[in-house]
């Protein structure tokens, strides 16, 4: 399962190195504190792979919530944020890679896989690639989860690249099938109304 085409992760290490990751909310997303509150019938414990976890504050969440989640970033310093909370507790491990080249052992082994603003991140000429990539580790009923950020009119100087609606559903209509699709009303500071809380499954 090896798939060609991501951003040099030395760009993404700086920034983290420079303690610069203006994305970084310091705690988990409110939606996805809201989500677990009140779970949705589609959602229980199982493996989840968090895409580009950053410093793991999602992650580490769904882990303390009983959720054995891999956190997935392509930047050492990251991952080392995360191992520091993977140490007291065997629910999440960290893991260095791309998500866009993940390890063929990673193929139909998760029930879910975690977006928080990193598909924003993705140039859009290698979305595609990340639709390939979250099928393939999902397993058979698995569900891509999570808040796709950056639908908003302005130019495209990303990353963060805009997102459209029209175009995540276009990229994912052929394989998946919408669980739930709105806009947040608890969306942290200026992502209010940029992003929307979106659940794919995998079709049968």
């Amino acid at each position: 399962m090896k798939i060609d085409g991501t951003d040099d992760p030395n760009s993404w290490e700086k920034i983290y190195q420079t303690n610069d990751a203006g994305w970084d909310i310091g705690k988990p997303a409110p939606p996805f504190v809201s989500l677990l509150e009140r779970p949705p019938s589609w959602l229980s414990q199982g493996k989840i792979a968090a895409f580009g976890a950053g410093l793991g504050h999602d992650a580490v969440y769904f882990a303390k919530n009983g959720f054995a989640v891999t956190a997935i970033d392509f930047a050492p310093s990251a991952v080392k944020g995360i191992k520091k909370y993977s140490d007291s507790n065997d629910k999440l491990t960290p893991f260095l890679g791309d998500i866009l080249n993940l390890p063929d052992d990673f193929e139909s082994s998760f029930d879910y896989v975690l977006e928080h603003t990193c598909f924003c991140a993705i140039p859009p000429e290698n979305r595609p690639k990340y639709v390939e990539s979250v099928k393939s580790i999902l397993k058979p009923d698995g569900i891509l989860f999570g808040l796709f950020y950056r639908f908003d009119p302005a130019d495209d100087k990303g990353p963060p690249h805009a997102t459209s609606e029209e175009e995540v559903k276009e990229l994912f209509e052929k394989d998946f099938e919408i669980l739930d699709w709105h806009t947040p009303n608890n969306s942290h500071g200026r992502r209010k109304t940029r992003e929307r809380f979106i659940a794919f499954k995998v079709k049968k």
